[in-house]
């Protein structure tokens, strides 16, 4: 008797389409002029000096928004805003950028609120102080985080207490500023051979040299870190009534006596914040423009892979490997979502995990529905702009309403 090869089931053939879904509907929206006092207004200086003004955009019917161009113009009398997507933005050079603006809309302020934004920001590392951010303060950074991608708008942070020259000369270190800052106290770390002493002494143009009234620091040999508290008043040039005083362009520490290595000297400041914009605002922005900046490279397009997918003997399809930025929420029309094991998928799907389908009858099609990202501070989803009907001048906005990304993934086989 002769006996026939086991031969492997056929490969049956397995084909994906992929459509993403149209934005959820909501209703046309009408921007009024802005009131003449907000509390939560607040005015940001950018790199190149410039000022604006922030507040969140307020839309009836009760939905928040961001301005998405620096340049637009608010309406000065009650305007008509359609919703729409992401590329009906007419300011082209944000178009690149909602990757970015959508995790920034995800992850702070009004989507979180203060105390939780304000939690996650010293968490990531980045100094608050003792108090939470104020909503004002909030809004600013967020703001200014977006500008800063459809704009290329860049919020001033920059610390005044850190020089933009330093340069060291025989028995001295000469410090030039950007501005004309108080100081506070500055503190030292040295080398000194023998007993020595040194003095801290100011200057409006970097020639002429006056001592700073108790600044002397006198240190016994060995090496450490010394700290100079200064007075009130004793780095201030004019008062100014009703505005910021001002300080020096220019100080030099100066070695008196004795045989010092000095190593490094860092300021800190008096009657005034580390930055020109409020620490907070520039805590909260430096956090926003990181995330974003990591949601753009994490960012890929959800796909589901069916190279390998098959109909086994026990009638479950087979594997497909989901693909997307971060979790999805996955939901199946005319199957079952199960594992490897067969046992049903319950909750969030992780990128790269593979998935297989228990076919409810015999049509040979399955609609696997995903939506990224399953959590509402997640990223890869998309951003719901308001555009206004009758004046492409006035300013499109960013509504405040985290929207996933929905794809419909209809399966073949």
């Amino acid at each position: 008797m002769s006996v026939l090869p086991l031969l492997a089931a056929p490969r049956s053939a397995v084909s994906v389409r992929r459509a993403v879904r149209p934005d959820a509907d909501l209703p046309p929206m009408t921007r009024y002029r802005g009131g003449t006092y907000s509390p939560t207004v607040d005015t940001i200086v950018f790199a190149d000096g410039t000022t604006a003004r922030t507040d969140l955009i307020r839309l009836n019917p009760n939905i928040d928004a961001y301005s998405l161009d620096f340049l637009g113009v608010a309406p000065t009398r009650p305007s008509r805003y359609r919703p729409a997507n992401w590329s009906a933005v007419p300011n082209v050079a944000a178009r690149a950028f909602e990757a970015e603006v959508d995790w920034i809309i995800r992850n702070s302020f009004p989507t979180l609120g203060t105390v939780e934004l304000s939690r996650r920001v010293r968490a990531a590392g980045y100094p608050l102080g003792g108090s939470h951010l104020a909503e004002h303060e909030a809004i600013a950074a967020t703001q200014a985080a977006i500008w800063h991608f459809t704009n290329g708008l860049r919020l001033d942070n920059r610390p005044l207490n850190v020089p933009v020259d330093v340069r060291h000369e025989p028995g001295a270190m000469t410090f030039e500023f950007d501005g004309e800052p108080q100081l506070g106290s500055y503190t030292v770390e040295l080398s000194a051979a023998t007993s020595s002493s040194l003095i801290l002494q100011k200057s409006q143009d970097g020639r002429q040299w006056r001592d700073v009234a108790g600044s002397e620091l006198n240190v016994a040999p060995g090496s450490g870190r010394h700290r100079t508290t200064l007075g009130v008043g004793a780095t201030t040039s004019q008062t100014r009534p009703g505005r910021r005083h001002r300080g020096f362009r220019h100080y030099r520490l100066q070695v008196l006596a004795g045989a010092v290595d000095i190593d490094a000297v860092t300021f800190a400041l008096h009657g005034s914040g580390t930055y020109r914009n409020a620490d907070r605002v520039v805590a909260l922005y430096d956090y926003l423009l990181a995330g974003a900046d990591a949601a753009r490279r994490l960012t890929v397009v959800p796909r589901l892979v069916a190279d390998r997918a098959v109909l086994d003997a026990d009638g479950v399809l087979g594997p497909f490997r989901f693909e997307a930025t971060d979790t999805a929420a996955l939901s199946v029309t005319g199957g079952t979502l199960v594992g490897r094991d067969g046992t049903p998928i319950v909750g969030p799907v992780q990128p790269g995990h593979e998935i297989y389908l228990r076919p409810a009858d015999h049509s040979g099609r399955i609609v696997v529905t995903a939506s990224v990202p399953a959590a509402s501070n997640g990223f890869g989803g998309r951003v719901i702009t308001g555009v206004a009907y009758d004046d492409d001048r006035l300013t499109p906005v960013a509504l405040a309403v985290p929207t996933p990304t929905v794809i419909d993934f209809a399966i073949s086989y």
